[in-house]
């Protein structure tokens, strides 16, 4: 199969307007990774108020066996606030917070082109007929050289390209209904996610992705997002920190999470609870 993919990119590249497969796109982009546990992210957010007014939000997140640990400050004097992911759902104290979607977060610590497939399946954002890559009754046989992957490879209208302020890209429109629409945009050059957009009854989101990368590990990682809901601009983040924490800067990392857990309910505010719920 890897020479298959082979001869589909050197057809891409004779041919401007191909469009890869999408399983290639995410392999290309996502199967770099290979974390281990204890690697850190850090963030920086700011969140729009409903006075009009921007708060600053600290976050750090450990990957862990156990699933995603996080840290919040709201403010630079705040406390630290600590948290943990069941499916959907925030967990921070004794409350739950549910999330509209995974994929801000996934885009970030997903550690496979699988793991972040299924939660595009899963929200809407993808099909698994759009993962099909070639015609019915088509078959890999005999030698690569006398297959006719150009006349079957199979080319579905949700699957196009898109020309966005920040460059051309590949979008994937995984539903539509009626004024509903999910869609997912990918970085042609294939080293990054460049938008999510969705809506919710009459509202429209967008999380654009900046193209200005940041790598860790052979993997690229957007430097800023920014979250736009009926083009106004909610949420700025910033990723300040990828970073592998071993013995004792883990330790503290560990000790400082377990004390902010039973405080963490009282720290609570409606700033954090926004950037949760939507991502």
């Amino acid at each position: 199969m890897k020479s298959v993919l082979v001869l589909i990119f050197i057809m891409s590249l004779k041919a401007h307007a191909f469009i890869p497969p999408v399983s290639a796109v995410l392999k290309e982009i996502f199967d770099d990774r290979k974390f281990s546990d204890d690697v850190e992210f850090g963030f920086l957010h700011q969140v729009l108020g409903g006075s009009g007014e921007w708060s600053e939000i600290e976050e750090r997140i450990v990957l862990d066996r156990r699933g995603p640990r996080f840290l919040w400050k709201v403010g630079a004097n705040g406390n630290w606030i600590s948290g943990q992911l069941e499916k959907r759902n925030y967990l921070v104290g004794d409350q739950k917070i549910g999330a509209r979607s995974l994929l801000f977060l996934k885009s970030f610590i997903a550690n496979s082109a699988i793991e972040f497939r299924d939660v595009l399946i899963s929200e809407r954002f993808l099909r698994w007929d759009q993962l099909k890559q070639f015609k019915d009754g088509f078959e890999l046989q005999g030698e690569p050289q006398t297959w006719d992957i150009k006349t079957n490879y199979l080319q579905h209208n949700s699957i196009y390209l898109a020309l966005l302020p920040s460059g051309p890209s590949i979008a994937v429109m995984g539903s539509q209904d009626g004024n509903s629409k999910r869609v997912v945009y990918f970085d042609k050059s294939l080293k990054s996610l460049k938008r999510l957009e969705w809506s919710e009854g009459s509202d429209n989101f967008i999380w654009n992705f900046d193209l200005n990368l940041t790598s860790f590990k052979e993997a690229f990682f957007p430097k800023r997002s920014y979250l736009m809901k009926e083009n106004r601009e909610m949420i700025q983040s910033e990723l300040i920190v990828i970073r592998q924490l071993n013995g004792r800067k883990l330790k503290e990392w560990m000790q400082l999470w377990q004390r902010s857990l039973n405080s963490s309910s009282a720290f609570l505010d409606d700033k954090l609870k926004t950037l949760l719920s939507y991502r």
